[in-house]
C-alpha cells in the first residue's frame, strides 16, 4: 500500500521511492485528494465550501431525540409535585430511586476508583494483573450467582415474591458467564501469550499517544454526569400517576408514563452509546496517525493529533457515530430475543434501507474502519467485509472465531493459528472487569434494595418491589464508568487490527511495511518466529 489513509495524515509521511506497491486504494485516495481540499494544519478533509459530514441525517436525529427527552420532563416537572413526608406514595419507582441515590452515589465513586486503578496497574503491571483477572474472574462470578440465590428466600417475602423468583433465575446469568469465561479460557490457553502481548503492545500505543488518555477522563467525565443529570429527571418521571386511596399508600402509575419511562432509557442508552463512539473514532483516528506516521519528520504532537480526531469526530463523523449506535441499539436486542425468521425479515428491511449485511453494520470494528478511512457507515461497512483477515459474520461478537476462507487457507492460517482467537481473548481480558463491575453493581443493588432500602410512611417495613430498577441503573452505572476506563486500551487495539488488516489486504503480498509489531500480534512472520516489540 503507497498511502496510508489519507485522513490520518497530519503531515506528510516520508517519502517512498518503491512503486511496486500501488494499487487501486492508493489510487483511489489521490483521485479522491484532487477534489477533497486539506486543512493543512488539522489534515481533515474540507471543501471548498464547506465541510465534507457523513450520514448528517442521523446526526440530527439524534440531537432531536435528546432536545425532545429534556422538553418532555421540563413538561413532567411543570405538571408535578413531589410528594411530603405527610403524605408518602409508599413503594412506587419514585421513592425507591430517590431513597436509592446514597447507594448509587456510593456505587459510582467505587466505579470511579475500580476504574482508574484498573487503567493504572494495567499500564504498569500488565502480565500480573492478566493473570490475576484469568483467576479471579470465575470465583467473583460463582460468588454472585450464589448471592442473590441465598438472597432470594430471606425478607419479608420469603421467597414467594415475583422480585425473588426473578433472582433465583438471574443468579444463572453469573453462572453461566462465569463457565463460559473458563471454557474461553481453556480453549485459547495456547494463544494467551500472544493476547497478553497485544495488551501490551496498546499500553506502549498509550504512553506513546498520552492525549488518549485525556479523551478517556474526558469521556469519564461526560458518562458520570449525563448520568446523574439523566436520574434525577428520570426519577421526576414517576410521578406521572394517581392515589388510589387516601387511606392506603398506594400509588398507581399512568400507561403514558410507562411509555415516557421507556422513551428515556433508550435515550440515556443511545448518548451513552454516542460517547463510547466519539471515544472509539477519536481513538482510531489518533492510532492511525501513529501507525502509518509515526517516523514523520516532522512529527507532530500528541495533542496536536488528538484535537485533530476530535474536530474530526464531532464534525465529520458525528452522524457516523449516531447512525451506528442508534442502529445496534434497536437491533441488537431484537437479534437476541426475536426468532431467527423474523431476524431474518428485519435483515431484509435493513438491507432496503442501508445496502449493506446487517451484522457488519453494527460491528465495532466498523465504525473504526470508518474513522480511520473517513467514510460514511454503510461504505465502512462494505470496506471491512472485504477485508478477509476479518470476519464481521457475527452481530453479537466483534470477530466470529470459526471463519476461515480459502484465502486463509491459502496464506498458511488455520484453527489453530488465526489471527482472531488472540485479538479475541485479549478484547476478552480488557472486558472482564466492565462485565464484573456491571454485574456486582447491578445484583448488589438489586438485593440489598429488595431487603433493605427504609420507605417513607412504612413503619418497621423495608424493602422494595422495584428495586430490580435500581439494579438495572446500578449496573449501567458501572458499565459506563468502566466502559471509559476500558475503551481506553480496547480501542486501541481495534484501531491496530484495522489498520493492520487494511494495510495487508491492500498490499496484495500479505506484508507489513509500517507496524511489524502489528504483523507479528496478529498475523504470521516470514520465519515464524517472533519480532521484537521494542
Amino acid at each position: 500500500m503507497e498511502d496510508p489513509p489519507s485522513i490520518q495524515q497530519l503531515r506528510q509521511p516520508y517519502a517512498e521511492s518503491n512503486e511496486s506497491h500501488e494499487d487501486n486504494q492508493g489510487r483511489l485516495l489521490r483521485e479522491r485528494s484532487e477534489v477533497i481540499e486539506r486543512n493543512p494544519a488539522q489534515g481533515l478533509p474540507r471543501s471548498p465550501s464547506e465541510p465534507v459530514r457523513h450520514d448528517v441525517f442521523f446526526g440530527h436525529v439524534y440531537l432531536l431525540a435528546i432536545a425532545s427527552m429534556f422538553a418532555t420532563w421540563f413538561v413532567i416537572f411543570l405538571h408535578t409535585e413531589a410528594p411530603s413526608i405527610k403524605r408518602p406514595l409508599g413503594d412506587t419507582i419514585y421513592t425507591t430511586l430517590h431513597g436509592s441515590f446514597h447507594l448509587l452515589g456510593i456505587y459510582t465513586l467505587v466505579s470511579i476508583f475500580v476504574g482508574l486503578f484498573w487503567l493504572a496497574a494495567l499500564r504498569s503491571y500488565v502480565r500480573q494483573l492478566v493473570f490475576g483477572i484469568l483467576l479471579l474472574v470465575p470465583i467473583v462470578l460463582y460468588s454472585f450467582a450464589l448471592y442473590p440465590f441465598i438472597s432470594s428466600f430471606q425478607g419479608r417475602w420469603k421467597g414467594h415474591s415475583t422480585q425473588d423468583n426473578a433472582m433465583r433465575w438471574g443468579s444463572l446469568l453469573p453462572f453461566t458467564m462465569a463457565s463460559l469465561w473458563v471454557v474461553a479460557v481453556i480453549r485459547g490457553r495456547l494463544a494467551m501469550q500472544k493476547a497478553v502481548a497485544i495488551v501490551e503492545f496498546a499500553t506502549k500505543i498509550l504512553a506513546a499517544n498520552p492525549a488518549l488518555l485525556v479523551v478517556g477522563f474526558a469521556t469519564l467525565g461526560a458518562i458520570i454526569g449525563f448520568t446523574w443529570i439523566w436520574l434525577s429527571m428520570f426519577t421526576r418521571v414517576f410521578l406521572g400517576g394517581h392515589r388510589m386511596s387516601s387511606a392506603v399508600l398506594r400509588f398507581a402509575i399512568d400507561a403514558s408514563t410507562w411509555w415516557v419511562g421507556i422513551y428515556f432509557i433508550l435515550v440515556y442508552l443511545w448518548t451513552i452509546s454516542v460517547m463510547f463512539g466519539l471515544q472509539r473514532t477519536i481513538t482510531s483516528a489518533t492510532v492511525s496517525q501513529w501507525y502509518f506516521h509515526r517516523f514523520a519528520v516532522p512529527a507532530p504532537t500528541s495533542q496536536t493529533i488528538a484535537k485533530a480526531a476530535i474536530t474530526h469526530s464531532l464534525t465529520i463523523l458525528f452522524g457516523t457515530v449516531a447512525l451506528f449506535t442508534g442502529l445496534s441499539l434497536l437491533v441488537r436486542l431484537p437479534l437476541l430475543v426475536l426468532p431467527r425468521r423474523l431476524t431474518m425479515l428485519l435483515g431484509v428491511a435493513m438491507y432496503s434501507f442501508i445496502p449493506s449485511p446487517l451484522a457488519t453494520l453494527i460491528n465495532p470494528l466498523t465504525l473504526t474502519y470508518a474513522a480511520i478511512h473517513s467514510q460514511p457507515l454503510a461504505v465502512s461497512s462494505r470496506g471491512l467485509s472485504q477485508l478477509h483477515f476479518l470476519a464481521p459474520t457475527d452481530a453479537t461478537t466483534s470477530l466470529h472465531p470459526n471463519t476461515f476462507n480459502q484465502q486463509q487457507r491459502r496464506d498458511g492460517w488455520s484453527a489453530d493459528t488465526t489471527p482472531l482467537l488472540p485479538y479475541r481473548l485479549a478484547k476478552l481480558l480488557l472486558h472482564a472487569t466492565r462485565f464484573i463491575m456491571s454485574l456486582a453493581l447491578g445484583f448488589g443493588g438489586w438485593v440489598s434494595t429488595a431487603r433493605s432500602l427504609k420507605l417513607a410512611g412504612a413503619d418497621g417495613v423495608r424493602g422494595s418491589l422495584y428495586a430490580y430498577v435500581v439494579g438495572l441503573i446500578a449496573g449501567a452505572i458501572g458499565w459506563g464508568i468502566l466502559g471509559a476506563m476500558e475503551g481506553v486500551l480496547a480501542c486501541i487495539v481495534d484501531a491496530v487490527v484495522v489498520c493492520w488488516s487494511s494495510e495487508v489486504g491492500s498490499s496484495g503480498t500479505g506484508q507489513v511495511r509500517y507496524c511489524r509489531e502489528a504483523g507479528y500480534l496478529f498475523g504470521k512472520d516470514e520465519d515464524d518466529r517472533p519480532v521484537s516489540l521494542a
